[in-house]
């Protein structure tokens, strides 16, 4: 998986409503935020960003394991400037790529709070959505995936599993088969969009954005998810958005939602350990993926979780929103009365929230309560 950072800027508590009149898009009182319930704490990470910015050159350059130390002494810094939240019990949550650095960061800011170092960071859990952890195990589930989603053959399917060996990540380039069949299979998916299979692909780069937007002053002949993210670009390159968000002048250029340009090394490519350690600390542990998602398959999520062989606690069944099926659960039993949540949100994409987002905040609000999902 290619490293994309999106900004933090979520809007927890709002929604953005863009029209097609090329207007500045609108703020609306979001039904489903999770602010509603907890206190939200986002961080623009690597520098680069969102919003955030290096008075260096130098301070641009980053990889993973810069990021768990730049983000253990942010959050460090923060408590000490803001006490009165001590007390509270703290969460990490992270979702696809930085599922990678989740795990050692939640694993650094742990073995603090053993050794008592100060500020005490009181962290009771992590919640991971649609995380990257295995990356040659979910490379690998996309075949599989696509092959139980109907998008390729059972014929290319069978041939590919033999031809290939199961691997197909690190394929022979003189073996003949295995590259056939692989070539078969992206002509197959080329066109799916991957972080949403039942929706288009569209494409939504840089370069295209002035020409969208001019298209979107005109009712659009399909529409796009991504035409969001356009908006989202548009609302906050705005001069007063910025002054009114207290944006320093001269320190960002441009705002991007999707910054494809970061100087970032991918230093780590498999963290399951971290998390397998996890399973051995007084922590609880909440992990949802979508079933539509083939950017990261649910299915390599479910592989690495099995692989810890934890007791099941309660097995596999639906959970339910407004007396409809919202998903699937699974709850396994770690350390002492901790408990590890797996979560399938049905019909969402990458982002559940995005394209669940009752569904999604109906489950954020009872794991915290502590109730059955």
């Amino acid at each position: 998986m290619r490293a994309t950072f999106l900004s933090s800027l979520k809007l927890g508590p709002l929604i953005m409503n863009g029209d097609n009149s090329g207007n500045l898009p609108t703020l609306e009182l979001n039904p489903y935020g999770w602010s509603q319930t907890l206190n939200m704490l986002y961080i623009d990470m690597p520098v680069g960003t969102g919003f955030s910015y290096s008075e260096t050159q130098q301070g641009y350059y980053s990889n993973d394991t810069l990021w768990v130390d730049h983000t253990y002494e942010f959050l460090q810094k923060w408590f000490i400037d803001h006490p009165k939240f001590n007390s509270n019990p703290f969460y990490i949550g992270g979702g696809s790529y930085s599922g990678l650095i989740t795990g050692p960061l939640v694993q650094k800011v742990y073995e603090g709070y053993k050794a008592r170092h100060k500020p005490l960071i009181n962290i009771k859990g992590y919640v991971l959505a649609s995380p990257a952890v295995d990356q040659f195990q979910e490379e690998n589930m996309k075949i599989v995936y696509a092959y139980q989603r109907s998008l390729i053959s059972e014929v290319l399917y069978k041939s590919m599993k033999e031809n290939c060996n199961g691997d197909y990540v690190n394929i022979d380039p003189q073996n003949t088969k295995c590259v056939s069949d692989y070539e078969a299979y992206s002509e197959l998916v080329r066109y799916i969009n991957e972080q949403q299979i039942m929706e288009p692909l569209c494409v939504t780069t840089p370069g295209l954005k002035r020409e969208m937007l001019q298209e979107l002053q005109a009712p659009p002949t399909f529409w796009c998810r991504s035409y969001y993210h356009i908006f989202v670009d548009k609302w906050a390159n705005d001069e007063n958005v910025r002054k009114a968000l207290h944006v320093r002048k001269g320190t960002k250029e441009e705002f991007l939602r999707c910054n494809r340009t970061m100087a970032y090394a991918q230093t780590v490519q498999n963290s399951v350990q971290y998390y397998r350690n996890l399973t051995k600390a007084n922590l609880e542990a909440l992990v949802y993926c979508s079933d539509l998602d083939m950017s990261v398959p649910h299915l390599g999520t479910q592989h690495w979780i099995n692989s810890f062989n934890m007791t099941i606690r309660d097995k596999w069944r639906a959970w339910f929103v407004d007396g409809q099926v919202a998903g699937y659960t699974e709850l396994y039993k770690m350390k002492e009365d901790h408990f590890f949540t797996y979560v399938i949100v049905k019909g969402a994409g990458h982002v559940a929230q995005t394209f669940k987002p009752k569904e999604v905040y109906n489950l954020i609000n009872r794991w915290f309560s502590f109730s059955l999902i």
